[in-house]
């Protein structure tokens, strides 16, 4: 009864500081939980904890984040030394939230799992709510997540000191995370628990500055001329046109820079009233000097210069084509899967395109050949679609009269049709066995053997495959030819659903202007097509547009034109709840543990409703 007590008194705790009421929880804790409830539309009576990814996921994670492990790994060593044996578990996130390495006390390892401080765990803000990785990703800021703070009612007995990670451009690229798995009721116990992670962090993006702008004078600062040898506050990378090419984020702040401004690019006389041409009387080398520099915001500071180590080079960084750039217009999950896609358009990788039916993938498997240098065509077929006895002849083709029924000139087949360019399999796990095991020798010899043929023919063909069902799975269950998974398991790209994307708006814009009658949908339809899950993701856009376009006939698209279960969803959403007093509601929160969406439903009422009724009650 008293579990039952603590999540209706956390339930309205959180649903109260999500409406405005003051409460005694840090300002960013209270802030977090305001995103949870008003944007992510998490329920405050959850008890689930991360989750965790799959063992592949967590691969292609670290493979996406070798240079924040690479900057790191020697940091946290260093600083869980400090710690060991204090019953901390140490995480790196990368900027997606996942844990891509941990290091912890191995006898603490049934603790360390049921808590979720494991590699593969998930901690954004929008999945698991109020979490130390995840509100350090939303604000860019150190914070403190102290038991009760977690909207998770899961993580309630941990504590969680977190601190942004950045690369010298200033963009955050991961966060380290100090989890305590029984801390002291009195957050007050981690306020230097959080200096000695803050002080960690700046040691390791000074390490990275200095390693990775070799070629570049590196400019120590720091606020005191004792410590500016020994541990400067902050560093500049100065190239040789004098401009900034790098950072530790601090700087920005220890020089009276305005918050969300970069320094890089700007020359060095926009930063200090110095010459350029004096900063080798900065260095060690020409001592004694004063060090002390005039800000041109104001103050002084000291500094400390460091001349180059390697001779300059001009870094060449990647470029996303343009084909890969338009299936987007900004959305977090496509634009990663897009810089991922970017990287193996013209290597001999296999990829696996996974994602919900009708979620676009043969556009996506388009948009990486034409990305490509492959001047071959792009040879789609669905492997759901053809009967199983035309399979085999579709793929591999077949020679003159090879069977009852065939041509007498024979049939190229879809695999010598793509040589050069890209075959595309849309739904391989519904290829039948056998045509697993000959498409397999295609992948690993390179050739093809049409029906009937005693030759076999060389091919070069890419070959991207899609499926909505788990491969891994149908290799467990023997479904799947392991062989061929692993053949095909090169890189695998994760398309989100499109309820779950940030460019919906832009994505329905886009697909009705590439509809016949260019349909143009008015405001208050957009909002009902923006409240829709699209159970049918891309392929429900188009033919909604196209039903659009026949009904409006070149005529603004109102919500009357719009199918019925568009607009009877949301009268429904906003329907009061007939008879269902306050005191009602919360008998029924109590009976689904605190949890708002199940007693929602219960009530059959929507969630924004049932929590304005519940404050009511109050």
């Amino acid at each position: 009864m008293g579990g039952t007590s603590n999540v209706g008194a956390h339930v309205l705790e959180v649903i109260g500081a999500a409406e405005g009421r003051n409460s005694r929880r840090d300002a960013d804790v209270l802030a977090s939980w305001r995103r949870c409830v008003n944007e992510h539309q998490l329920d405050p009576g959850r008890y689930a904890g991360p989750r965790i990814v799959t063992e592949q996921e967590l691969n292609n994670h670290r493979q996406d984040s070798e240079e924040l492990l690479g900057m790191a790994r020697h940091g946290m060593e260093d600083l869980y030394r400090r710690v060991n044996a204090m019953g901390y578990v140490l995480l790196l996130a990368n900027a997606r939230g996942v844990t891509v390495d941990t290091i912890g006390d191995t006898e603490l390892d049934r603790e360390v799992r049921h808590a979720g401080l494991i590699s593969g765990s998930e901690w954004d803000e929008s999945n698991v709510g109020t979490n130390g990785v995840g509100a350090c990703l939303a604000t860019g800021r150190p914070i403190i997540v102290h038991r009760s703070d977690h909207f998770d009612m899961a993580l309630t007995p941990l504590s969680c000191t977190a601190v942004p990670i950045h690369c010298t451009q200033g963009k955050l690229v991961g966060v380290l995370d100090l989890s305590h798995l029984e801390p002291p009721q009195d957050k007050m116990s981690q306020a230097l628990t959080l200096e000695v992670m803050k002080s960690c962090a700046r040691r390791i993006e000074m390490a990275n500055l200095v390693r990775r702008h070799r070629s570049d004078w590196i400019l120590r600062l720091n606020l005191s001329s004792e410590f500016l040898d020994v541990d400067p506050m902050a560093a500049l990378a100065i190239g040789a046109d004098g401009c900034v090419t790098g950072m530790t984020n601090n700087a920005l702040e220890l020089l009276s820079q305005k918050p969300g401004k970069t320094l890089i690019g700007q020359r060095f006389g926009e930063i200090f009233s110095y010459d350029l041409d004096d900063l080798p009387k900065l260095s060690r080398a020409m001592a004694p000097v004063d060090g002390a520099l005039e800000v041109q915001a104001g103050g002084l500071i000291f500094a400390r210069s460091v001349p180059p180590t390697a001779s300059p080079r001009r870094a060449i960084e990647p470029t996303v084509p343009k084909p890969l750039r338009t299936i987007h217009n900004g959305d977090p999950a496509m634009r990663h899967l897009a810089e991922r896609a970017a990287k193996v358009v013209d290597r001999q990788i296999s990829v696996i395109l996974r994602g919900e039916t009708g979620t676009g993938k043969e556009f996506i498997a388009r948009a990486i050949h034409d990305s490509s240098r492959r001047r071959g065509p792009f040879v789609a077929i669905n492997c759901a679609a053809l009967p199983e006895s035309l399979i085999e002849s579709e793929l591999f083709g077949y020679v003159p009269n090879a069977f009852t029924g065939a041509h007498a000139r024979g049939k190229k087949g879809l695999v010598r049709e793509a040589n050069g360019g890209t075959l595309f399999l849309d739904e391989i796990g519904d290829m039948p066995m056998g045509l697993q095991a000959r498409l397999l020798r295609v992948l690993s010899e390179r050739e093809v053997l049409p029906v009937g043929a005693t030759k076999a023919e060389s091919v070069d063909v890419r070959v991207i495959s899609a499926s909505h069902r788990d491969l891994a799975e149908l290799v467990a269950q023997g479904q799947f030819r392991q062989d061929l998974y692993y053949r095909l398991n090169g890189l695998v790209l994760d398309i989100p659903p499109v309820r779950a994307r940030a460019d919906l708006e832009w994505l329905i814009n886009h697909i009705s202007a590439a509809t016949e009658g260019k349909p143009c949908f008015s405001p208050q339809a957009m909002d009902l097509l923006l409240s829709h899950d699209w159970p049918g993701n891309v392929r429900e856009i188009v033919n909604l547009c196209e039903l659009a376009a026949a009904m409006c006939d070149g005529a603004s698209v109102l919500p009357i034109h719009l199918p019925a279960v568009m607009t009877d969803r949301a009268s429904s959403a906003r329907s009061p709840a007939n008879g269902t007093s306050e005191d009602e509601l919360l008998q029924l929160l109590n009976e689904h543990g605190g949890n708002v969406s199940a007693a929602a439903r219960a009530a059959k009422i929507d969630r924004s409703t049932f929590y304005r009724r519940l404050h009511k009650s109050k």
